[in-house]
């Protein structure tokens, strides 16, 4: 009769240490991610202290990191929009962080290319579509994305207000269209009308795997700012 329960302990031996060393393993694939999300090359370590004294989000970091050690941006000057805290970063072609600011969005949270949502996604400067337009248009297969410096015609009213508020949803009021300040539009936006750009804009819903097609594994899903 003991037979049985040796067999039963046995087994359920087994079984615990068969849970255990999942349990290993899957510890083992959360710390590797989460040191590969913090790990910072030595191209990108002087980003890394730039933006963490700008007070940029992890989302912002990761990307501008991403873009800059796989050179996605081509060594052109770029842009990193981050929705979710309604902040835009501009970087020069070589990825030293250049300023940033706050943006007015589209007025609703999402991700889509469809009116009044800012879309998603990586988009190139369109050189003869910027000319023909008194801010930066930037495309890509989907959708066209605009920027305007707030003394524009096209920018919705109390822009400067808005622009001022500490307050994330008061950002949110354009159609899709972005805006900025006009001192920042003329020191980093400005002279790149008529020449090739790239900007990054941060996804709200949408995992960012899904947005930018090489993005790393480590990205975290999308959250609100608190």
């Amino acid at each position: 009769m003991r037979a049985p329960a040796s067999n039963s302990l046995g087994r359920a031996g087994l079984v615990f240490y068969t849970a255990l060393a999942v349990v290993l393993v899957c510890f083992g694939i959360f710390f590797d991610r989460m040191s590969s999300a913090v790990r910072t090359s030595p191209e990108t370590a002087p980003l890394h202290a730039q933006l963490e004294r700008d007070r940029a989000s992890p989302e912002v970091l990761r990307v501008a990191k991403w873009a800059v050690d796989t050179q996605d941006h081509g060594r052109l000057p770029f842009f990193v929009v981050d929705k979710a805290h309604a902040r835009i970063f501009s970087f020069d072609g070589t990825g030293k962080l250049a300023g940033s600011a706050p943006v007015l969005l589209g007025s609703r949270r999402g991700d889509a290319a469809a009116v009044p949502f800012t879309p998603a996604g990586r988009f190139e400067g369109s050189s003869w579509r910027s000319l023909a337009s008194d801010g930066i248009v930037w495309v890509n297969h989907d959708a066209a994305l605009t920027l305007h410096p707030i003394s524009s015609p096209v920018s919705p009213g109390r822009a400067s207000q808005r622009l001022a508020s500490d307050a994330v949803e008061d950002k949110r009021i354009s159609d899709g269209s972005l805006h900025v300040a006009d001192a920042f539009y003329a020191n980093h936006l400005g002279p790149l009308r008529g020449r090739a750009s790239v900007v990054y804009v941060l996804p709200e819903i949408r995992a960012p795997q899904e947005t930018f097609v090489q993005a790393p594994p480590s990205f975290p899903s999308p959250r609100s700012p608190s």
